[in-house]
């Protein structure tokens, strides 16, 4: 094999190992498959993909089917990342010699050990939620006092802390891989710790999502059309989710005995032709009112929790960091609404401005030189400062100060 081939054989099973472990929606090939070896062609017009499945017969069938299933989207990221001439065609096989690696969390603990051994021990290894929750998450963290910066081609985004390792993982296998210690802590959803159901500590919960900065909710929505209204509606019904578990327990709770299938996506276009019914995550609702679905109950609320493994909490060193990054987390999240304000005030003129003023907690008051009045600073919603601004002017406030506010430590 020629130099040049070689190296494209690398990148092509590094891309492919990303593929399978973080972006193929479907949790049965990213917990039981593993890329061992690719076998392109001399003109990289194909490649021959080796993989090992762990389960019994029935099952590697399935995985694979679903794996040759998911050939398109695999090339078209190959494609998209490495920026061929000719995106080889793959094609799938089962390698009952599992020639090298193993589980897919294996493989990254040991990267991660690696790491460790050639650098700083202190370091905390750090899980950012990719997909809806990566820019806001970058955004908060900003806030918070780190800047993270994601390259469009790697999963290993880099911050301006060195005593953090910061990897990009999805929310829904996030709890898994703080669990079982191959991360230290992780940002991920309440519902997919729940999901998953991973014994983690969850140190701060954080109430922002993609769009606002509230709790998020699964649904149980019907086609507008359908006569369906409640729960107990579904028995012996069909339901498509990603959040099956959870969706399961609920229809347990409620007596219903109905079929739950894993959704890979596109979930709102499977009613009503595919399933009865789904149950699916929103913030406002539009997305399911613009596919003309109606919600009937909430299943679960969620919001963003920052969880660490149990191990690590029992560490000192890393206790502490996670701590001061929970404070400066929260922090952050509460800022986001809220701004800061600066005025000046007369003698006179002090109680009847205290009277008008909303605060977070009492404003700090100082005398100004002189005896010429006082200086006042408060924090407040940003909502109110459009309405209180004018009245704070007329009762004889003077040179009001509006800025932003990254951090509100309470």
């Amino acid at each position: 094999m020629t130099r040049r081939l070689e190296k494209v054989k690398g990148l092509i099973e590094q891309e492919i190992s990303k593929v399978i472990l973080y972006k193929l929606q479907d949790p049965r090939i990213n917990l039981a498959a593993t890329l061992t070896r690719v076998e392109p062609s001399p003109d990289l017009r194909m490649a021959k993909v080796y993989v090992s499945i762990k389960g019994d017969e029935s099952a590697q069938k399935d995985i694979l089917y679903a794996l040759r299933h998911a050939k398109g989207y695999i090339q078209s990221e190959i494609a998209s990342h490495l920026q061929l001439k000719n995106t080889p065609s793959l094609t799938f096989y089962l390698d009952e010699g599992k020639r090298k690696g193993g589980h897919v969390l294996e493989l990254i603990e040991k990267a991660i050990k690696e790491d460790n051994v050639e650098g700083n021990m202190n370091k905390l290894s750090f899980g950012l939620p990719k997909g809806s929750l990566q820019e806001s998450t970058i955004g908060m963290m900003k806030n918070a006092g780190y800047k993270v910066y994601v390259s469009s081609r790697s999963y290993y985004p880099t911050i301006d802390d060195d005593e953090m390792s910061v990897r990009l993982i999805r929310p829904q296998d996030m709890a898994r891989y703080v669990e079982k210690g191959i991360i230290d802590v992780g940002l991920t959803g309440q519902d997919w710790v729940e999901e998953a159901g991973a014994d983690v500590m969850c140190v701060e919960k954080l109430v922002y999502a993609k769009q606002q900065l509230t709790k998020v909710r699964w649904v149980l929505a019907v086609p507008e059309s359908s006569p369906i209204n409640t729960a107990e509606d579904l028995q012996g019904k069909r339901i498509s989710t990603e959040l099956v578990n959870v969706t399961k327990k609920y229809l347990e709770e409620k007596g219903v005995n109905a079929e739950v299938e894993f959704s890979h996506g596109a979930t709102e276009a499977k009613t009503p032709d595919l399933v009865d019914a789904i149950v699916e995550l929103t913030e406002t609702g539009s997305s399911l009112r613009a596919n003309k679905l109606r919600i009937i109950d909430t299943v679960t609320e969620s919001a963003t929790v920052f969880i660490a493994n149990h191990k690590s909490w029992e560490d000192p060193w890393k206790k502490k960091k996670i701590e001061n990054l929970a404070i400066l987390f929260h922090g952050a999240i509460i800022a986001r609404d809220k701004v800061g304000l600066k005025m000046n005030i007369s003698n006179e003129g002090l109680n009847t401005l205290l009277e008008k003023l909303p605060a977070l907690r009492t404003p700090t008051i100082s005398p100004l030189s002189g005896n010429a009045g006082y200086a006042i600073e408060t924090v407040m919603d940003e909502s109110v400062v459009r309405n209180i601004i004018p009245e704070l002017k007329r009762i004889g406030a003077e040179g009001i100060i509006e800025y932003p506010l990254n951090k509100v430590i309470l």
